[in-house]
């Protein structure tokens, strides 16, 4: 569910070091969203121009949910290992909006690693709505956005309706306010909300280049999310292409990104400036109004490849010639990654080590055009669901909605199937939709899943070794109707908090899924 761009400006001081780092990421798009990986789509002029002087990212992964994915980037360490997970349900690791989670204080965040730097989040927060969990609790100075589930099921009896934020103070709430130029009408579909996440990103921009001030700014954009939005200016702006509520949104977000990338160049910015644009979490392509994965099968929140396999693209001027790299990363990579481009700071695992619990600084081999072997491991909560080592994937445990016009025989499946007995086993390299998995037919007596799966199945073990020790108790297990938004500060200043039920303290039970 999650798309991220990411700037990072470059001074040269004998040697080049990178000034300033902006995130973007844009939740709900997949491989054939985007005109750079699917050159029939057209909706997408300005991310594409973009990727023309870009390396592209081939072989990116997010994790199983768009909470999870900005929890992997953020602290550059794979959710599982630090108890990303609720312990009655392993499968999942969405947020319920009555949960206790925030952030543990011993994982660093990005703004937190960088001290020196002005800091701003605009956008969706997926990381907890207590006011304890607000990003201005984590190092960012600045927060304009919001942080719940915006779908319309609010009766301000058992749900309030979700507020915005300044900061940590809220300034207004979704649904209920017709007139309101900001919000507009969501159960529509639509809004100036992207509109008016530009223009805080404008703001802090402008302010910190003309203080020429180092700054972080992380947008997280979910346009493209259940249900989609964009606002009155774009209405139908698909009519050419696919002339649907996505396709709008989809022209909107890629006119964000546009937007930016001028003004960058107006100020002067753009030639010493990094850009990397990368999604948390594919296409909801179960859905009309949803994105597109092809080549890949599955959606958003699958471990099939349609459901982790994310578009990224990485712009270093004068440093990393336009090219495809074929490196698998994670998400904990590109944190890692990212802040050594940026800032003197690096602490990811070094090469020598499997990397498991931690990401990995890739930089060196993505400015030097080459690729290192690199395990990634496809966790679901605490369930390791899929291995990806080299060219080959092993399915361990299946869950993969089904989509229209997709059938995968061996992991179609709305429970959570075991199958750590035969693990399946896909070249994602020849067979990208993981619709003919190695010994088909055969089993175990096949020679070339004896003879190539020896490997996967060996680092299966690593991985399961490395990641015991901790997988103990999760920290989205604990659940509170009272933790929701009913009185947040700040909202007596705008008359808008709602009295609080009473309190009922639970185990969380698997949250709906809204990608």
């Amino acid at each position: 569910m999650v798309l991220f761009v990411l700037f990072n400006f470059i001074l040269v001081f004998g040697t080049s070091a990178l000034k300033n780092l902006v995130v973007l990421q844009i939740e709900n798009i997949g491989w054939s969203d985007l005109g750079v990986y699917s050159p029939w789509q057209r909706d997408t002029p300005h991310i594409d121009a973009l990727a023309r002087s870009s390396l592209v990212l081939d072989n990116l992964y997010s994790e199983t949910s768009s909470s999870a994915s900005q929890a992997a980037y953020l602290t550059g360490k794979l959710p599982a290992s630090w108890g990303f997970y609720s312990s009655n349900n392993a499968e999942s690791t969405e947020i319920h909006e009555d949960s206790s989670f925030s952030l543990p204080t011993e994982n660093p965040v990005t703004p937190q690693k960088l001290p020196s730097h002005d800091s701003k989040f605009v956008g969706r927060w997926y990381l907890g709505q207590r006011p304890e969990a607000n990003p201005i609790n984590y190092g960012f100075k600045y927060f304009y956005g919001y942080v719940s589930d915006r779908s319309s099921k609010y009766d301000n009896l058992r749900y309030p309706n979700p507020g915005l934020y300044r900061n940590r103070n809220l300034f207004a709430r979704f649904f209920g306010t017709p007139n309101d130029p900001l919000v507009g009408n969501i159960e529509n579909k639509t809004s100036s909300l992207t509109q008016a996440f530009y223009d805080e990103a404008k703001t802090f921009i402008l302010k910190s280049a003309n203080g020429r001030k180092n700054f972080y700014l992380h947008c997280s954009l979910d346009a493209l999310s259940h249900p989609v939005y964009r606002s009155k200016q774009f209405i139908n702006s698909s009519s050419d292409t696919r002339s649907t509520d996505f396709g709008d949104a989809l022209r909107e977000t890629d006119d964000f990104v546009g937007k930016l990338v001028q003004l960058l160049a107006n100020q002067g910015l753009l030639n010493s400036t990094v850009i990397a644009l990368f999604a948390g979490s594919t296409a909801q392509a179960s859905l009309f109004n949803g994105g597109l994965n092809y080549p890949f099968s599955g959606e958003a929140g699958d471990s099939t490849e349609g459901g982790v396999r994310v578009p990224g693209l990485i712009r270093i001027p004068d440093r990393i010639p336009s090219h495809r790299s074929q490196q698998a990363m994670n998400l904990a990579d590109m944190h890692h990654t990212l802040l050594s481009l940026a800032s003197p700071y690096s602490d990811g695992c070094q090469v020598s080590n499997p990397c498991i619990r931690e990401g990995m600084d890739l930089s060196r081999y993505l400015l030097e055009g080459r690729s290192v072997r690199r395990i990634v491991a496809i966790y679901r909560g605490r369930t390791l669901m899929a291995l990806r080592v080299g060219r080959y994937k092993a399915h361990q445990y299946s869950l993969a909605n089904y989509v229209p016009g997709q059938y995968l025989g061996s992991l179609t499946s709305y429970d959570l199937r075991n199958i750590t007995n035969f693990p399946i086993v896909y070249d994602v390299v020849t067979d990208p939709s993981e619709r003919f998995f190695i010994g088909d037919g055969f089993g175990t007596s096949s020679p070339r899943y004896k003879a190539d799966v020896a490997e996967v199945m060996g680092n299966l073990a690593t991985v399961k070794a490395a990641m015991k020790p901790t997988i103990t108790g999760g920290l989205l297990n604990e659940c509170n109707v009272v933790y929701r938004e009913w009185s947040p500060p700040g909202c007596a200043t705008f008359e808008l908090c709602l009295p609080p039920p009473e309190s009922k303290l639970e185990m969380c039970t698997i949250p709906p899924y809204y990608g």
